[in-house]
């Protein structure tokens, strides 16, 4: 029967141990998780079918640790996440339970995703509503969630802000007034809205 032979504290992370069975390496495990299964210690006997279990927690955590990083360089929908595991082909079970764990640890949250997306896009460049709503979509947040999200945070007066933002960088590229109505139309801002603005801008200019 396979033989537990060394276990060491990683070097780079002092927070996880290394386990060698039969002298070579064979899994990691935190310091919790060795804590949590008191048995494993050297010169211990372990079995081929527990080597195969303690293989597939210690390949999940590392995987978790993995994505709690890329969710700290910035947040992640919970559509983006699952897409991610899902190409690491996990079970369904191996997908739920760690999709579980990383929303009870607040690493996963939708609202605060939108809500951090709306206030990032809408700070760094002119943007539509519907524009927004295609973004977040495509980022596989729900729908409703969505419009309560840009209900809070992306009033018409940041829309028309962000209008007359766009309308102040491209007018001198589009001299003709039907080809800027177009333009700013296809960027996801309403006809209504586009000549509200530019009626504003002509009255102001007169």
């Amino acid at each position: 029967m396979p033989l537990i032979t060394d276990i060491k504290i990683q070097v780079k992370n002092t927070e996880k141990v290394s386990l060698f069975v039969d002298g070579k390496y064979s899994f990691s495990l935190t310091i919790s998780q060795l804590a949590e299964h008191k048995i494993l210690k050297t010169n211990q006997e372990i079995s081929a079918k527990q080597v195969a279990e303690f293989k597939k927690l210690s390949n999940l955590t590392n995987l978790y640790i993995r994505i709690v990083g890329l969710v700290y360089s910035r947040p992640r929908s919970e559509f983006e996440i699952r897409t991610k595991l899902k190409l690491k082909k996990l079970s369904p079970e191996e997908v739920e339970e760690l999709v579980s764990k990383l929303k009870l640890k607040g690493y996963l949250d939708d609202q605060y995703f939108a809500k951090w997306w709306v206030d990032g896009r809408k700070s760094s460049r002119p943007i539509s509503k519907l524009k927004l709503k295609s973004e977040l979509a495509q980022k596989g947040v729900n729908s409703n969630l969505v419009n309560q999200v840009l209900e809070e945070g992306f009033s018409k007066e940041d829309e028309l802000s962000s209008l007359k933002k766009l309308i102040a960088k491209k007018e001198s590229k589009y001299p003709d007034q039907q080809k800027l109505i177009a333009h700013l139309a296809s960027k996801g801002f309403s006809y209504q809205l586009i000549k509200e603005c530019l009626k504003g801008d002509s009255d102001h200019n007169f």
